[in-house]
């Protein structure tokens, strides 16, 4: 069996046709990891596995462009007759349940425990997806967000949620096969205020983390493919990719 990544969106901060915002699905034989749930992705998380064996969800943090299809998630297993033999596990920050509830309550409540069992990220959260061991870590970012680590069959991908230049990323990604990372600036005072990465910090962390593979998602507006390639390229002299909607990649 082979650990792999599916590119469902890296669309920042809106989607737009053919490419939806920040959504990932991670697979190791049976087992699927739906990570970042952005408007568009749950359309395009159906075109690979069925909602009814989707193995678990991991939220990285409440900024709508990588949690906006939650709510529609709900609506999926609650009203769609999705059929599932256990609720689905959903990990993600603290307080994410009631904020999907609160928006889809109108004269009835609607209690996500229900239909999902309901996880919230701890400082280092632990866990076991099927085969997959999953780890998190917080990041630096404007809102609590939540690294991810994913090891099975001595391979490892980890995934930057929104962040800055950061320990922490470093860190987790010590040794990794992949790490998809996050450039959602364009230059480093704008990074320092927003708190995401530049080509040059994702570039720096993979260098100083001895990662295999780097691959950049969640470009800046008006950042090219191309610009930020080469500027990642400018600290890091491992192979480097562009994360692009539809791409699947075996780690």
């Amino acid at each position: 069996m082979e650990l792999s990544l599916t590119v469902l969106g890296t669309a920042a901060p809106f989607p737009v046709p053919g490419n939806p915002c920040s959504g990932y699905l991670v697979r190791y034989g049976p087992t699927s990891l739906w990570v970042d749930a952005g408007p568009g992705t749950l359309m395009e998380l159906q075109r690979h596995v069925s909602l009814s064996e989707l193995s678990a969800l991991w939220i990285s943090h409440v900024h709508a462009d990588h949690f906006a299809d939650l709510p529609a998630l709900y609506y999926a297993y609650a009203f769609g007759e999705v059929s599932r033999d256990t609720k689905l596990p959903v990990i993600g920050p603290i307080g994410w349940a009631q904020r999907v509830s609160a928006f889809v309550t109108n004269d009835v409540a609607h209690d996500m425990s229900t239909v999902f069992h309901v996880l919230e990220h701890d400082v280092d959260t632990l866990a076991n997806v099927g085969d997959m061991r999953i780890r998190g870590q917080l990041v630096a970012h404007s809102a609590p967000s939540y690294a991810v680590r994913v090891e099975a069959s001595g391979r490892s991908f980890v995934y930057s949620g929104d962040t800055g230049l950061c320990r922490q990323l470093t860190e987790m990604a010590k040794g990794a096969d992949l790490l998809l990372c996050e450039v959602g600036c364009q230059d480093q005072r704008d990074a320092r205020r927003s708190v995401h990465c530049t080509p040059e910090d994702a570039g720096q962390m993979a260098a100083d983390a001895g990662v295999h593979h780097l691959m950049l998602t969640h470009l800046a507006p008006g950042l090219t493919g191309d610009e930020a390639l080469s500027r990642a390229t400018a600290v890091y002299d491992g192979p480097i990719t562009l994360a692009t909607a539809g791409l699947t990649i075996n780690i």
